[in-house]
Order: C-alpha cells, then structure tokens, then sequence
C-alpha cells in the first residue's frame, strides 16, 4: 500500500529516534575483552525502516543513527565518526528492502523456511568447527567447558529460533497476509551480508584484530539478533500496515 510521504517522513523520524535509544542506551556494548561486540535493537529497526518506508528512507535512518549516535551520545571509548561504519547502516536500510523485493518472489513458504533452516544451522557450524579448531580467541583463552557451554547455547537458540518463526508465521497467516518468512530471511540475509561479513571486515580493520576471531564471537551473538529482529520488524510491518489499513477505511 502506498504511503503518505508526509506519514513516511514522520515515521522516519521516530525509528530514527528510536535506533538512537536502543544503540546507545539500551544495548549490551563497550565489553572489555569484547569491544566489538554490540547486541540491540538498533539493527533491527533498520531493517524495518527499510522494507517498511523504502530504500531511501531506510539509508537515511541506518546512516543518520550512526552519525547522530555518535555526535549526540560520544561513544565511551572516545570513537568518533567512522565513514566506513556508516557506510555499513546505510546499506543496512538500503539492501534489505531489495531483498525483501526478490524473496517475494517465491511464494513457496516451505522452501523459504527450509532455506531459512538451513543457512542457520550451516552458521552453527561454523562455530562448531571454528570453536573446536582454535583454543584462543583474540588473545584469551577457552576452557573446554566454556566452548561447550557457547555450542550448547548457540545450538539451542539456533533450534528455538525455527520453532519460533514456524510458529510466528503460523500466527501471522491466521491474522494478516504479511509472509513472516520473506521477513525472516530477508533480516538473515541482510546481517549475514551487511552485518556478519561487512561489519566484521570494517571491525577487523578498525580493532587490529584477526577478522575469524570477531567473525566467531559476532556469529555466536548472531544467534540472538536473528529472533529478536524477525519478531521487532514483524510486529512493526503488522501494525504499520494496520494503520493504514484503517486509515484507508476511513
């Protein structure tokens, strides 16, 4: 449905805010050994502004969040504005609405959610291998009852994540014609890409650290980004598009 402009920019504005609040208030970040490590919503937001408003409007709020995060709110370890960074937020409002666009494509559920499945035990396994083939980890050390505890948890979260998203989808089908999949993967493949890959690169660079040891720790935190942000942009699409639904009732 399309979507006033005056609407989109105000919506903007206000996940703008939000993105804001939830990256640099209300996220688990600035960890000593882990400095790179951030879990929030913040992603998650991004990628709702994207396939929800569009690309323009999505880059705008991925690439603002980050220049405004930081002049508002300077990070505590004294970083300052990094192009590269904001580079990767923009594309995260850009690239998901394109993916959104092509995975709806298919109108095969079952194979998207397959897909879904399949992408995220084959990250899972990454970690398993990575984890067993390596004892140190950017200089810290793992004890063998700490690498099963992150293998155990990261598999269980991978498990409860489908069972999650079957369900959701099974919710959403009875209550609107939103493809709970077609979000699902489309945030999968855009943290995979923009976030998994092109962050972990820029980060790499920007810590001086060996771009596997931040790839493993962000694909082990991947494992709770994933659920949290198809059920964020989920329920935002369903009561966005309930708006204006409404609004076209009227």
């Amino acid at each position: 449905m399309k979507k006033d402009p005056v609407i989109k920019i105000c919506l903007a504005g206000l996940v703008l805010a939000l993105v804001i609040i939830f990256t640099r208030f209300l996220s688990i970040q600035n960890i000593p050994v882990l400095p790179f490590v951030r879990i929030s919503l913040g992603p998650a937001l991004i990628i709702f502004a994207s396939i929800a408003l569009g690309p323009i409007f999505g880059g705008i709020v991925g690439g603002a969040s980050d220049i405004l995060g930081i002049l508002l709110i300077p990070n505590a370890l004294g970083y300052s504005i990094n192009p590269w960074f904001t580079l990767i937020y923009t594309l995260l409002g850009i690239l998901p609405w394109c993916f959104f666009k092509i995975f709806n494509i298919v109108k095969n559920e079952k194979m998207k959610f397959i897909s879904f499945g399949v992408i995220l035990f084959a990250l899972w396994v990454f970690v398993l291998i990575y984890g067993l083939c390596n004892n140190s980890f950017g200089g810290h050390t793992f004890e063998t009852y700490q690498k099963v505890l992150v293998f155990s948890i990261s598999f269980a979260l991978c498990f409860a994540t489908l069972i999650l998203i079957y369900f959701i989808g099974k919710h959403f089908k009875k209550t609107s014609d939103i493809s709970v999949m077609n979000i699902a993967i489309t945030s999968l493949v855009s943290e995979i890409f923009i976030m998994l890959i092109g962050n972990t690169i820029v980060k790499s660079i920007f810590f001086e650290v060996d771009f596997m040891v931040i790839l493993f720790f962000q694909s082990v935190v991947f494992f709770i980004d994933i659920p949290l942000n198809t059920l964020v942009v989920s329920y935002l699409y369903k009561l966005i598009n309930k708006v204006y639904l409404n609004k076209a009732r009227l």
